[in-house]
């Protein structure tokens, strides 16, 4: 049984935002439950939680997006235009 590297690729694009959420909601979760061990006042707990899941959760989607991602790069030479389509499809 041969698994295709298209099917590999549209099953990264469809996982990319909920995997990207879990994985940040659970490093974010994890860092206020310390903060709050510590009695750090609860609005710094939260600010410092939601500053961490957003920068992992943008780091984990860009990551498996690029995994799935195509890159066009134009074929003159001396030019460096460069075009990166993360979902690209037939159409």
């Amino acid at each position: 049984m041969r698994v295709h590297l298209f099917s590999v690729k549209a099953k990264l694009r469809r996982l990319a935002f909920p995997l990207a959420l879990l994985v940040a909601a659970a490093v974010g979760g994890a860092d206020a439950r310390q903060l709050a061990g510590r009695h750090v006042p609860w609005p710094l707990t939260a600010e410092c939680g939601l500053a961490v899941f957003a920068v992992i959760e943008v780091a984990v989607r860009e990551v498996l997006l690029r995994l799935c991602g195509e890159t066009h790069r134009c074929r003159v030479d001396g030019c460096r235009f460069r075009m990166r389509l993360t979902c690209p499809d037939a159409v």
